[in-house]
């Protein structure tokens, strides 16, 4: 009988390499794996442990406070205050502090090895805004709670989007009017960008929706010879090349009549 063939299999030399890259590719996944975990614990275990070991004892407060005590402020960032003086989060405490309605900006920094300082500058309002509001020069609008609107403030009025618009607007027309001795008291643009200023002498001005800039000085160069002529309560600028004027009643006859020769006629817009 003829011998059986013996059939031996010959191990394939090329699968070994690719074994061995395949076990080492999961070992460095475990690895990773295994560090990315113990990273993270130890960011747990720092995060329990610093705080206690390295808490924040004092919150000083510089800068000008007028409307909110110092120990308020600490207070309010006492309670939002998570973690020590490394893990504080200055952006969150930072937000805490412009919370309270007279604060304007404040900045918070870290003094090792307890301490966060806190730098606070207050608004400063130049007018009351609206029934409740108070506005700065720059046009920025807050509302004060528990009635700590200052007395005495001249009363701006229109939407709050037109605040920086009607605040550029005052600053500049109060400075042309004190020129010619008249202050403002209250000033006002509706829905229809229709503007009026009221004078502390009594005056209502009526600019109208359209050239108010041009109105506004065509008043001011009247305005001695207005001044003189006796007590206007209403100037009706809204016209393309004069005003009228509406008197105060006992305004003299013969000051009415040389009043009229400065008042000009126009179409009203």
């Amino acid at each position: 009988m003829a011998e059986k063939q013996r059939k031996t299999s010959v191990p394939n030399k090329a699968s070994a390499p690719k074994e061995r890259v395949s076990i080492a590719v999961r070992l460095r996944a475990v690895l990773g794996v295994l560090a990315f975990v113990a990273m993270g614990s130890a960011v747990w275990l720092f995060g329990q442990w610093e705080p206690r070991a390295l808490p924040v004892k004092v919150i000083e407060v510089e800068g000008e406070l007028h409307h909110h005590s110092s120990q308020l402020l600490q207070e309010r960032l006492s309670e939002r205050l998570n973690g020590g003086i490394l893990t504080a989060d200055l952006a969150d405490l930072k937000a805490a502090a412009e919370d309270l309605p007279w604060v304007g900006h404040a900045s918070l920094r870290r003094v090792w090895p307890d301490t966060l300082q806190v730098r606070v500058e207050e608004h400063r309002p130049i007018a009351r805004w609206n029934a409740d509001g108070l506005v700065t020069a720059e046009g920025v609008v807050f509302r004060p709670t528990g009635g700590t609107i200052p007395a005495g403030l001249p009363l701006l009025e229109g939407d709050d989007k037109r605040a920086p618009e009607v605040t550029e607007r005052y600053l500049k027309w109060r400075d042309d009017l004190m020129l010619v001795g008249h202050l403002i008291q209250s000033m006002s643009v509706d829905p229809r960008g229709d503007w009026r200023i009221d004078l502390v002498m009594g005056t209502e001005l009526r600019l109208g929706t359209g050239a108010v800039e041009e109105r506004l000085a065509r008043f001011i160069a009247s305005a001695p010879q207005l001044e003189a002529a006796g007590q206007p309560t209403l100037v009706d600028l809204r016209y393309s090349n004069g005003f009228s004027v509406k008197w105060a009643s006992g305004t003299d006859t013969k000051n009415r009549a040389h009043s009229d020769r400065i008042t000009r006629s126009g179409n009203r817009g």
